[in-house]
């Protein structure tokens, strides 16, 4: 069986745009909390409103993002997870804390591109860079 790994809104994106960045994850099995999928929604949506991205190529990205075999996870105690972390770590909201909440019930990591979000749960060895994935065997 492989490894779960949570993905965050930062990768998925990444993720969508390249088959690089989406080849490096196929060593793992991806899970994330409900969260991401309204980041991710959201994230197109800021990007074609700032005219980034066409409606066209943000209507693709969300096309691979639906395909990319993401299991959404909503275990017992992820929200109340999400607070504890939250508190923990002195955050006033507990988006990022979703992500951490379930590698922490699942006993796996989260893997972000987000330097804040690295710096402030690295305490907690629940989040990974990109460059720190280990394949495993």
């Amino acid at each position: 069986m492989a490894t779960e790994l949570v993905i965050d809104s930062t990768v998925a994106i990444r993720a969508t745009g390249s088959s690089v960045a989406r080849a490096a994850l196929t060593p793992y099995r991806l899970i994330a909390p409900p969260l991401l999928w309204s980041e991710v929604t959201s994230a197109m949506s800021e990007a074609v409103w700032r005219k980034q991205l066409t409606r066209d190529a943000a209507d693709g990205l969300l096309r691979v993002f639906d395909g990319m075999q993401i299991s959404r996870l909503r275990p017992a105690g992820l929200y109340k997870a999400a607070w504890t972390i939250a508190r923990e770590l002195g955050w006033a909201k507990t988006y990022d804390a979703e992500f951490l909440a379930l590698a922490r019930l699942r006993g796996c990591q989260t893997v972000t591109t987000d330097e804040r979000l690295l710096r402030g749960g690295a305490r907690t060895g629940l989040v990974v860079s990109v460059g720190a994935l280990a394949v495993p065997t």
